[in-house]
């Protein structure tokens, strides 16, 4: 397992030193694929899937941490979209429907060291804040709910969620943090494992310092800038 402990340890030492010095430091993180490893939920939902429509080879499928969606574990096993147009399209919809909802974002598990680091950063003085692409129709009351369950420090002022499931993530989170007032921190960081969403702030806000959760993404955009990428908050 690769070792963060130089990069993240920097960060609470930093965030400690302002603080003392009367400094304000916000650290803001996004949750799918950054805080948590949502693979579960997927893998829970393509459960459910092959049990209500009895095919018996799907049940043997593992998502991968690294798979986006549910598309590449059916790929990965033959299931061509050309030959099973059908298969893809239902499993899609049955995945689409419930992976975007409050009940089932409690098959989330968070990533190695992720609640301890974000426990540990807000014990330095730092304000903590969640900026999430999810909405708060579908999403809200469940993302609360599982922050608080695996003991993420968590008020609704810390939590933002999307105002409507029609908003684009990019530009959301790009505006959030353009009408952030910036001046108001001596430093503020960015946690985030989506490119298209990195290179948007780091492109209208280059002051937030951005750490790549290379993790998994939509394989839209790639992060070209050199800023620190971690694939999860374990240290030694």
């Amino acid at each position: 397992m690769i070792d963060n402990s130089s990069d993240l340890n920097e960060i609470l030492k930093y965030s400690l030193k302002m603080s003392a010095q009367k400094m304000r430091t916000l650290a803001v993180f996004d949750l799918d694929s950054t805080l948590f490893n949502v693979s579960t939920r997927t893998q829970k939902i393509l459960e459910q899937f092959a049990h209500e429509y009895e095919l018996d080879d799907l049940k043997t499928i593992e998502i991968l941490h690294s798979d986006w969606g549910i598309k590449e574990a059916l790929l990965r096993k033959g299931y061509k979209d050309e030959e099973h147009k059908e298969l893809h399209t239902n499993l899609r919809d049955f995945w689409f429907q419930r992976f975007f909802s409050n009940e089932y974002l409690h098959y989330d598990v968070p990533y190695a060291g992720a609640i301890e680091f974000v426990l540990e950063l807000a014990a330095t003085g730092a304000e903590i804040k969640y900026l999430t692409g999810r909405d708060v129709e579908r999403m809200g009351r469940g993302s609360k709910e599982i922050l608080l369950k695996w003991g993420f420090p968590c008020t609704d002022e810390q939590l933002i969620l999307k105002p409507h499931r029609s908003q684009d993530d990019e530009l959301f989170k790009r505006d959030w943090f353009i009408q952030l007032d910036r001046e108001h921190y001596h430093k503020i960081y960015f946690f985030e494992n989506e490119p298209v969403n990195i290179n948007a702030v780091l492109e209208h806000c280059p002051d937030v310092e951005i750490i790549f959760l290379d993790t998994t993404h939509a394989r839209k955009q790639t992060v070209t800038a050199k800023i620190q990428r971690i694939p999860h908050f374990k240290r030694s």
